[in-house]
């Protein structure tokens, strides 16, 4: 049996470890990214094994979904096995919930999440959808259009509500009065596409020289 068609890592990750902890080194908007792959013949597909693997970009069983039976998809009921698929000319691989720290897709970025106790995020696939000093997300599949959150690549995913971001910087007193008087939902968009509350987070606790 042939082994599937692989493609070498990116040699740039758009994060990595330093100082023991995650710092940004590449940041773009990941809308951005889909939109450039879909413009052009290419499409790389793959999973992260591994925390490790998913905060320095490191694909495996890469594969590029432009070329013939080679796709990524889910089994059915996708919202149910959660089982992602990796298809190829020659094999099948099949990833169970928790096998997998996340995948990638034209440029698309999703992390596994096992959920809590206390909901405040299900078990799902969620794409990141802004990296800055948050991480931003949307559900795949269970939770409709509600944006989710973490303080890091690797945190624990939250709702993006007041109580929560009031739990998780409650030492940033500032930015929690900035949210508390914020008219726009916290989930709103600018004009360029970038949640607002990305804006806020940066010039209260993390400003960006």
């Amino acid at each position: 049996m042939n082994s599937p068609h692989l493609f070498p890592a990116k040699s740039s990750s758009f994060l990595r470890l330093a100082a023991g902890g995650l710092v940004l080194v590449f940041l773009l908007m990941l809308p951005v990214l889909t939109v450039h792959s879909q413009q052009t013949d290419s499409c790389v597909a793959g999973v992260f094994i591994t925390k490790n693997d998913f905060v320095n970009n490191n694909l495996s069983y890469q594969i590029n979904t432009a070329d013939k039976n080679h796709k990524l998809s889910f089994t059915f009921p996708a919202d149910f096995t959660l089982t992602l698929k990796i298809v190829t000319p020659d094999t099948t691989f099949k990833f169970t919930p928790g096998t997998i720290y996340g995948f990638s897709e034209c440029g698309s970025i999703y992390r596994y999440y096992p959920g809590e106790k206390e909901l405040n995020a299900q078990e799902d696939f969620y794409k990141i959808e802004e990296a800055g000093g948050l991480i931003l997300y949307s559900s795949v599949f269970v939770s409709g259009d509600e944006i989710f959150y973490s303080t890091s690549l690797t945190s624990s995913i939250r709702r993006l509500t007041l109580r929560n971001l009031k739990e998780d910087f409650r030492s940033y007193p500032d930015f929690i009065a900035e949210l508390e008087n914020m008219k726009l939902r916290f989930a709103d968009r600018d004009e360029s596409g970038g949640f607002h509350i990305m804006d806020i987070y940066e010039k209260m606790v993390n400003p960006i020289d």
